[in-house]
């Protein structure tokens, strides 16, 4: 394509991008009645919710080998976007309906999936497209596959009084058996070609996939190839941002499959750091409550998107707010924010996850139930307080709560109410408590919950969740090498133990290509990893060795400060972290030197311009940034043999890696 037909293709874009806008904005000023039971839906107060507003956007472009006179009226094109829409006889296909997949080239065949030639995704800045690019599918290309429309952005007609718009499709055209397709005659202007692949059924063979019980050790399928590879590549060596933001034009193959299993099919989602675990998370949990979704795999409810940390819950805010619209249907949370809120509690309890197994076993949930029913059976309301030392008591000598001696010992060893509050050890037993005594009105509705990293949830937070799940529908995220704690479950089979998934043991689906590390830092990180578990498809191939720098005691801050420095040099507008397992001493020596802690975010702090976020493992868990210094690698916890809190610093960055040190590296981190 010459530039200068580029560009012409480029302002016809930018005609049909305002126009869909303007689409989409009427929608929410005449807004249509709904009805059943996703329009009568109320909030946690009993109001009815807002409405949303799509920011309007069209993600790409599909161009078809020939025209379609049963669906797209003899054109021979279409856009996928947020939402459905008519550009003047141009459809416009919301990208969770089934005729999105021959845009994110998907294993669910609508189709057309047959018949694409094109595929043109859209560039952003600022909410404006600023280029595209063209991916072609077909062998054979039509000689002008995008046929250049004459669209304008009329002014508003004047009104004399209350209308709506056109009520959209309620889901996209379902494919019918790919051997009915009639065979479809092409016009002039385009050229024959073949099918890529020819249909040898109605239905595509899948291959079987694991369940979480199934042998260890079986033969991974090979990951599908890569789309849009070249606006990949661009996206991931662009600067990274303080939030997540949505993906939709680079969505892969293997994460859209994902993002689109029905609501009630519960899952398994593992994978290494960087594999697009939370843009799956994120953006499935988007999918899930759009009006535009197909009706099976839909629900009624509300979807929780439970993450690690606050830092996860604010990065991920932004793209979830983008991608529904602001609908209240999702509701992002930390695990800590989620037990916080249910204790309202304004400050977050100190002191470590747990000092015992005790303090996060599911038999606490099991003593809290059974002293719920007691309470009550004896004519006694049940409280969290009083619940709570009724647990401290072991209940009464005629009823106790377990007649296990060293169980008793323990309950017997809770502090006083008042203590447990400001312990974060004894957070998830509180929390689960309130819940049994006073479920709160907010938290009611839930349907699905989607757990990204999973693998750092107890036995006792498990219940908690299970408890909220009206549905008892899951999405689990993680990967169990990145566990930190010997008090998590070891196993997805394990966790199965513990939720009531209808339908037996749901799939372990695998994310296999690393997409935010390079291969120099997945290759250094990796060595951490059991040696059956070190193999690497990174998207990345090409960076920066990782920087291991020893140092003497005294000159550590100095080290540590000199490749921040370095780092912002090299990387303009990036984000840049120091990852320690004592922030209080990186934070001391930032503020020697002139830096301040930023009032809106309480890990950034900043000088002359420049900022930085200092971050323990935990509160860097789901994160990334464009260059990373882990500060002393051998003061990071351990567990059992695992390294999971270190192998998570390590693969936080984009761009480039420093590990600073005065003390011995651990073994596997050692010169060979």
């Amino acid at each position: 394509m010459t530039l200068g037909r580029k560009q012409l293709d480029l302002e016809d874009e930018r005609t049909a991008q305002k126009r869909y806008r303007k689409k989409m904005q009427d929608k929410v000023v005449w807004p249509v009645a709904h009805y059943g039971p996703k329009g009568t839906a109320k909030t946690g107060n009993g109001a009815p919710r807002r409405s949303v507003m799509s920011s309007g956007q069209l993600v790409g472009r599909v161009a078809l080998t020939m025209p379609d006179e049963d669906v797209l009226d003899g054109q021979a094109d279409f856009y996928i976007g947020e939402s459905y829409a008519d550009l003047d006889g141009v459809k416009v296909y919301s990208w969770v309906s089934d005729v999105a997949c021959t845009f994110f080239r998907g294993s669910r065949h609508h189709e057309f999936c047959e018949d694409v030639a094109v595929i043109r995704a859209f560039v952003y800045r600022l909410d404006e497209i600023v280029d595209f690019h063209d991916e072609e599918i077909a062998d054979e290309i039509p000689v002008q596959p995008f046929r250049k429309r004459t669209l304008t952005v009329p002014t508003a007609p004047g009104r004399t009084g209350p209308r709506r718009p056109p009520t959209p499709p309620l889901v996209a055209p379902q494919p019918p058996a790919l051997p009915s397709v009639a065979p479809r005659s092409a016009p002039a202007h385009f050229v024959p070609t073949q099918p890529t692949q020819p249909a040898t059924s109605a239905q595509p063979v899948r291959p079987a996939v694991p369940t979480a019980r199934a042998a260890a050790g079986a033969g991974r399928a090979a990951p599908p190839p890569v789309r849009a590879g070249d606006l990949l590549r661009a996206q991931l060596t662009a600067p990274r941002t303080k939030s997540l933001a949505p993906v939709l034009a680079t969505l892969q193959p293997d994460q859209y499959d994902l993002v689109t299993v029905p609501a009630m099919d519960s899952m398994i989602i593992e994978g290494q750091p960087g594999t697009g675990k939370t843009i799956v998370a994120s953006h499935r949990a988007a999918y899930l409550v759009s009006d535009d979704t197909p009706g099976e795999k839909s629900l009624d409810g509300d979807i929780l998107l439970v993450g690690p940390t606050s830092g996860y819950s604010q990065y991920v805010q932004a793209v979830i707010d983008r991608l529904t619209g602001g609908s209240e249907r999702v509701r992002v949370v930390s695990l800590p924010e989620l037990m916080r809120h249910l204790l309202d509690l304004r400050r977050e309890p100190g002191g470590p996850i747990s000092q015992s197994w005790r303090d996060v076993d599911k038999d606490l949930a099991m003593f809290v139930r059974a002293a719920v029913t007691r309470m009550k059976a004896s004519g006694i309301t049940p409280t969290p307080d009083n619940v709570y030392e009724h647990l401290r008591r072991n209940g009464t000598s005629g009823h106790p709560v377990t007649r296990d001696s060293e169980w008793a010992v323990y309950l017997r060893s809770l502090p006083p109410v008042r203590d447990a509050r400001t312990m974060r050890a004894h957070t998830p037993l509180l929390a689960t408590i309130e819940w049994e005594a006073a479920k709160p009105r907010d938290l009611g509705g839930i349907e699905h919950i989607i757990v990204d990293e999973a693998q750092d949830v107890t036995p006792l937070e498990w219940l908690l969740l299970a408890s909220m799940n009206e549905a008892h529908a899951w999405t689990l995220i993680g990967d169990l090498n990145q566990r930190r704690s010997d008090h998590t479950l070891a196993s997805w089979a394990q966790v199965l133990d513990l939720l009531a998934v209808p339908n037996g043991d749901p799939p372990v689906r695998r994310l296999e290509r690393g997409y935010r590390s390079t291969r120099p830092i997945l290759e250094y990180a990796n060595r951490l990893l059991p040696a059956a578990e070190r193999a690497i498809l990174a998207f990345q191939e090409e960076g920066p060795e990782p920087t291991v720098e020893k140092c003497q005691q005294s000159g550590l801050g100095a080290t540590v400060l000199r490749h921040v420095t370095r780092l912002q040099a090299a990387y303009l507008q990036g984000t840049f972290a120091i990852i320690t397992a004592d922030p209080k001493a990186v934070e001391t020596m930032l503020r020697l030197v002139g830096w301040a802690k930023s009032r809106s975010d309480p890990f950034t702090w900043q000088h002359s311009g420049r900022e930085v976020t200092v971050a323990h493992p935990d509160t860097a868990r789901g994160l990334e940034f464009d260059g990373v210094v882990v500060v002393e690698p051998a003061d990071f916890p351990q567990n059992l043999g695992r390294q999971g809190p270190l192998y998570t610093a390590l693969t936080r960055p984009n761009r480039e890696l420093t590990v600073v040190h005065t003390k011995p590296l651990p073994e596997r981190l050692r010169k060979r």
